[in-house]
């Protein structure tokens, strides 16, 4: 069997007990595989723990099926997301985990009708998600620990977005999807970035290094235009999530009059996780205030001011409310 109609999944992903939807493989040698489960058997505890102590770290699946395992994932998220007595820091892992299973599609197969209708689906558990955290410093802490760093950005940049369209008292929940929607999806570009210069802190890159990174915003609105699926609003965060109010920002220069609202405020967003968020320019994530205090002192509030105010409120509610408990 070709290795390129294969996609590999860590073997901590899959749960015990659960009917697979695809059939499963070892890889043996190059071009070898050999199936272990079928299409509809349940994952063994015990079978999965051998594989583990043999020091096998991912098993295969075919690359024409893995929707079906990755719609599974996401349809459990929405299932768990509605329980009660599961905790936040749970929800948030099923979340990202959800989420990581589109990003790997959209890595094997590139933007489809399949992923865009899974980010769809992450989308409204991320709002289901911000409707359970309280704090948004415990949602930063959750999202922490999680290992993919794209995803991770990505996904609390959907969270953050949400939060300030909540503030914002922007009403109706298709409204706060498609933000959730664009926070998700803003840098959908970086997938056609070398992986290297994605490592490299943007202080270190040279000017060419520099060029190509900054057209990660227009090769992620040529994917979602391309797709013909993608409604306006969400191509629209995509390629401004990099402008500011000051005309300074990439690709476009735009100003905040002639920025989309919603991109306003994933820009903001983008921002506060940069800084909250462990990354290559930010190896010590701050605090949420002192983040805010970094973008306001330091940076000089580049961004939607009420968008900023919203962002504010969110996180004094919190630091008040840690006081008085």
């Amino acid at each position: 069997m070709n290795e390129q109609q294969m996609v590999p999944i860590l073997i901590d992903e899959f749960i015990s007990g659960l009917v697979v939807p695809v059939d499963i493989y070892v890889k043996l040698s190059e071009g070898k595989f050999v199936l272990i489960a079928k299409q509809g058997t349940k994952t063994q505890k015990d079978q999965l723990a051998s594989y583990q102590n043999k020091d096998v770290n991912y098993l295969w699946i075919e690359k024409k099926d893995y929707h079906k395992l990755s719609n599974q994932t996401i349809q459990l998220a929405g299932i768990i997301l509605n329980k009660s007595d599961v905790d936040s820091g749970t929800k948030t892992q099923v979340v990202t985990a959800a989420a990581h299973t589109m990003f790997r599609h959209l890595e094997h197969m590139g933007l489809d009708g399949v992923v865009f209708s899974q980010a769809k689906q992450i989308a409204e558990v991320t709002y289901q998600l911000v409707e359970t955290h309280s704090r948004i410093s415990s949602l930063m802490d959750s999202l922490n620990q999680c290992s993919d760093e794209v995803m991770r950005h990505s996904v609390a940049v959907s969270a953050v977005a949400t939060m300030i369209g909540v503030a914002h008292k922007w009403q109706g929940k298709g409204t706060m999807e498609k933000l959730a929607l664009g926070g998700l999806l803003h840098d959908i570009g970086k997938k056609a970035l070398p992986p290297e210069l994605l490592k490299k802190p943007k202080a270190l890159m040279s000017f060419e290094e520099t060029q190509l990174y900054e057209t990660h915003p227009f090769k992620g609105m040529e994917m979602a235009t391309g797709l013909g699926l993608v409604p306006d609003d969400i191509v629209a965060m995509i390629y401004q999530h990099h402008e500011n109010t000051m005309g300074l920002g990439f690709p476009q220069k735009l100003r905040d009059i002639k920025t989309h609202p919603f991109a306003r405020i994933v820009a903001l967003a983008d921002e506060f996780v940069n800084l909250t968020i462990a990354n290559p320019n930010c190896p010590e994530p701050k605090p949420p205030r002192e983040a805010l205090n970094y973008i306001q002192f330091v940076k000089g509030q580049p961004y939607n001011k009420e968008a900023f105010r919203c962002l504010k409120l969110i996180v004094d509610t919190e630091q008040k409310s840690t006081r008085s408990a």
